[in-house]
């Protein structure tokens, strides 16, 4: 049986604030914060989209598997159906990723800003938010990586379910390497989600060590 990822590929993302009041270092950095947030407002339309593409394929590949090979016409023709859906992944994928790297731009500014803050535990905490939130960058790198190689691996399986002298051995090889894989995604989204909830509260934490008053 062929396992999904939907449902299990939720995501976390990065909490949007408001700020009033702070010093002019203190109040740059969080410009800069908060304009890398609305740089992934892209990221969370594409999850959205793809977790709903998901949903679709899941229901071809099980209508897929309903039919015997003596029905081909209508496999072949679901078959299609799926590869047509993991084109449209790869193109919400390559979605998510460019609103990764406009946040990742961003968010490089604010590097440049710690050396103006006054207190020496802002800088270090400000030192922290930068060190999770490049890590939670290359946690992304990891996890499109390892979903764009899932979308490979399942156009192969269905590309196989094309075949009419398919081999029931090749099938199963193909789904254990799909199941394998989404495996492999699901570790990902999981690293990925809890930098970014580490994230979240290192930068509530710099709001409230700045005291800054925010509008969530």
């Amino acid at each position: 049986m062929k396992t999904y990822i939907a449902g299990a590929f939720c995501f976390s993302a990065i909490i949007l604030s408001g700020c009033v009041f702070g010093t002019p270092a203190e109040q740059e950095i969080s410009e800069k914060l908060e304009a890398a947030v609305a740089a992934e407002e892209g990221y969370v339309s594409a999850q959205n989209d793809l977790r709903e593409l998901e949903t679709e394929e899941q229901q071809l590949y099980d209508e897929i598997m309903s039919y015997s090979m003596e029905e081909f016409e209508q496999i072949n023709s679901l078959a299609d159906e799926a590869l047509s859906n993991l084109n449209e992944r790869e193109e919400k994928l390559s979605e998510e990723r460019a609103a990764i790297e406009s946040s990742e731009e961003e968010f490089a500014g604010v590097a440049d800003l710690t050396a103006d803050l006054d207190s020496e535990d802002l800088k270090q905490h400000v030192d922290s938010m930068i060190e999770t939130m490049n890590n939670r960058y290359l946690a992304h790198d990891e996890l499109s990586s390892a979903y764009e190689t899932g979308i490979d691996l399942n156009r192969e399986l269905y590309q196989l379910l094309k075949n009419e002298e398919l081999q029931l051995e090749e099938l199963e090889g193909q789904i254990t390497s799909v199941n394998e894989q989404n495996a492999v995604i699901i570790e990902a989204n999981s690293a990925f989600n809890d930098l970014t909830n580490k994230y979240n509260e290192l930068k509530a934490e710099f709001y409230d060590m700045a005291e800054l008053n925010t509008e969530e």
